[in-house]
């Protein structure tokens, strides 16, 4: 009874200095650091312009800090850097003007909030996060982060999240502006940064039931305000909407997993009745006691006609169609890629072997192939390493209208430390 009154009496001041509590959720927070040294090398022959090759040391920096909880509150600021170490001997995409004989990497120097949001959990488990955040849905084909590159792409709006509804996830998102990972120039805004202004509306429904059967639904909406590059055209907006399944079955020491998925675009927006097409994706794999295994894949980005082709302008496109990022804006013609990819761990050294064919939607032309290689091991949880290669070999029938890289060879490779804390 005494423990019961004392109870009362805490709570009864609690709720007569409501700020009590702030200070400690302030200060019991937690604070983050992620550090990434990497070199990365480029030879591309094609287009003529490209005589040298891209070299690139950079030095990527996050730090930041959560707040604890209070009355459901909680709040991140993040700050990046990005800075070149030596030379810089590559298109960084800020002045492309400037180094017309240096191949891309879009790694742009410069300091930026990368994320700073304000987050409430509210009744019937529902999350309101508002602010610059990071958002990734399903594979990140649609929607992503762009991890890979050194600079992160988040978003500024609002993330509404409920999972009120056993095994199921609903998120709906409104953004008004895109921290893309690159700078974005044209020729009627020369000096544009890495902000791009849309009026988008995210909207994702995931039902788990176990690992064997993971089921999204998805609408996506696309408003792009000018200026834009490099898809600043009639075309630009968009609207995708798609179902995807996914798992993996247990099969004695074996795993099966699976991945299907369909996606239609449509007009919207500013955008013209051009945009009209499908996406499809179909993945089989087998791994062998998460020690191996082997996947097979065959994904479509669809065209109308040869005068337009689905687009994911907010993917986290290195991750998909090649790691020499030869197809970030699919060819009007569409592109259909197969692939084989087999995974392999040796003394925590993971490794991951992926050949791919490519060829167009639209018509008979072939694209060429890419073979790609990687290897990775943790030292410890904060500290890893990387090295990784790719060698795209396009044919001489690719239409020059898709992008003139495609018609030669681009050889990529990188090397890589990171520190999280």
């Amino acid at each position: 009874m005494a423990l019961a009154i004392a109870h009362l009496g805490l709570s009864a001041a609690a709720a007569a200095d409501p700020l009590e509590n702030l200070p400690y959720a302030i200060s019991g927070g937690t604070p983050n650091l992620d550090m990434r040294l990497r070199y990365e090398n480029v030879d591309q022959t094609n287009p003529a312009t490209k005589t040298e090759d891209a070299k690139s040391l950079t030095l990527r920096s996050r730090l930041g800090y959560t707040t604890g909880k209070w009355n459901g509150l909680d709040a991140q600021l993040e700050f990046e850097n990005l800075s070149a170490l030596g030379e810089k001997d590559y298109d960084d995409t800020s002045n492309s003007a400037g180094k017309p004989e240096y191949p891309v990497v879009a790694d742009p120097e410069g300091n930026e909030v990368n994320q700073a949001w304000l987050r409430y959990a509210g009744p019937l488990k529902t999350t309101v996060k508002y602010g610059r955040q990071r958002i990734v849905f399903d594979n990140a084909r649609f929607i992503g982060n762009v991890g890979w590159r050194q600079r992160e792409q988040t978003y500024d709006g609002v993330l509404l999240t409920n999972t009120f509804l056993p095994k199921t996830t609903f998120d709906y998102a409104w953004v008004s502006n895109v921290n893309s990972f690159r700078s974005w120039n044209s020729a009627t805004a020369p000096d544009v940064d890495n902000n791009r202004d849309v009026k988008a509306q995210f909207i994702h429904f995931n039902y788990t039931h176990s690992k064997a059967l993971s089921a999204s639904a998805y609408g996506y909406l696309l408003d792009f305000e000018p200026p834009l590059a490099p898809e600043a055209s009639a075309t630009a907006d968009s609207r995708t909407i798609g179902l995807r399944v996914s798992g993996t079955v247990p099969v004695q020491d074996y795993g099966v997993s699976y991945a299907f998925e369909l996606a239609r675009q449509s007009e919207y927006a500013d955008s013209t009745d051009l945009v009209d097409a499908s996406y499809r994706l179909a993945e089989l794999g087998l791994a062998y006691k998460q020690v191996a295994g082997v996947k097979l894949g065959y994904e479509l980005l669809g065209s109308n006609g040869g005068a337009y082709a689905f687009q994911t302008p907010l993917a986290t496109l290195h991750a998909f169609q090649g790691w020499a990022d030869l197809f970030l804006v699919t060819p009007a013609a569409g592109i259909k890629e197969f692939y084989v990819m087999l995974t392999g761990t040796v003394e925590k050294v993971a490794l991951t072997a992926r050949w791919s064919k490519y060829d167009a939607d639209e018509g008979s032309n072939d694209y060429g192939d890419e073979i790609n290689l990687q290897a990775t091991r943790p030292f410890n949880d904060q500290i890893g390493i990387g090295l990784k290669y790719a060698k795209y070999s396009g044919e001489d029938d690719a239409p020059v209208a898709a992008a003139s890289a495609i018609r030669g060879d681009v050889t990529k490779y990188w090397a890589w430390v990171e520190y999280k804390f």
